[in-house]
C-alpha cells in the first residue's frame, strides 16, 4: 500500500498506540474507582511509568539499538520488553503502596501479563503489541466501564486495520494479539 491511505494507516497507528490507549482507559477507571485527588495520583504514577518506557525506547533508538519506536524488528523486542514488564511491576507495587481501588490494580496486572505473553510469543512468532493494549482496553473497558468502555471497541478495529495496511503484520498476528490481550481482561475483570 502506498499514498494516502499507508499514510492514515501511520498516522492512526501513532495516535492510537498503546501508551495512549491504556493511558485513556487507566484514567477512565481511575475517576470511576477513586475520589478525584487519588485517581489524579493513581493517573500521574501510570504517566510516570509510560514516560519512563518510551524514554527509555528512545533512547534505545538514539543508541541505534532498535530501528524504530515502535520496534518493528521481532528480534529487538526482548530487552524493551523486560523494561516494560518492570515498569508495570514498579507501578502495581506504587498502587499497592497507595491502596489502589482492587480494579485498577487488576487492569494494570492483566495488562502486564498480556504484554508479558505476547512479549515471549513474539520470540518465536510475530504477534501485535498494539493490539494486545488495543484487544484488552476493548474487553477491560465494557467489563469496568459498561457503556463508556464502548470507546474502546470502536478502536479496536481502527487499530488491526493500522497494523495491517502498511504490512506491520498480517491479520493473523493482530487478532493473536488481541485475542491475547482481551483474554487476560476477561480472565482478571470478569
Amino acid at each position: 500500500m502506498t499514498g494516502r491511505p499507508q499514510a492514515l494507516a501511520r498516522t492512526v497507528t501513532n495516535v492510537l498506540n498503546p501508551f495512549i490507549i491504556f493511558t485513556a482507559l487507566f484514567a477512565l477507571v481511575a475517576f470511576a474507582e477513586a475520589v478525584v485527588s487519588l485517581a489524579v495520583l493513581y493517573l500521574a504514577l501510570e504517566l510516570l511509568a509510560a514516560m519512563a518506557v518510551a524514554g527509555y525506547v528512545l533512547l534505545m533508538r538514539r543508541r541505534s539499538r532498535v530501528g524504530d519506536f515502535w520496534i518493528s524488528a521481532r528480534a529487538e523486542r526482548l530487552t524493551p520488553a523486560v523494561f516494560l514488564l518492570a515498569a508495570f511491576v514498579a507501578l502495581l507495587a506504587v498502587l499497592a503502596l497507595f491502596d489502589a481501588p482492587q480494579d485498577l490494580s487488576l487492569l494494570t496486572l492483566s495488562m502486564g501479563l498480556a504484554s508479558a505473553t505476547v512479549a515471549v510469543i513474539t520470540l518465536l512468532w510475530k504477534a501485535s503489541a498494539h493490539c494486545t493494549v488495543a484487544g484488552h482496553a476493548a474487553a477491560a473497558g465494557l467489563l469496568l466501564l459498561s457503556p463508556a468502555g464502548l470507546i474502546f471497541v470502536l478502536v479496536l478495529p481502527l487499530v488491526l486495520w493500522s497494523r495491517v495496511a502498511p504490512g506491520a503484520h498480517t491479520l493473523l498476528q493482530t487478532l493473536a494479539g488481541a485475542a491475547v490481550g482481551a483474554g487476560f481482561a476477561v480472565v482478571f475483570l470478569a
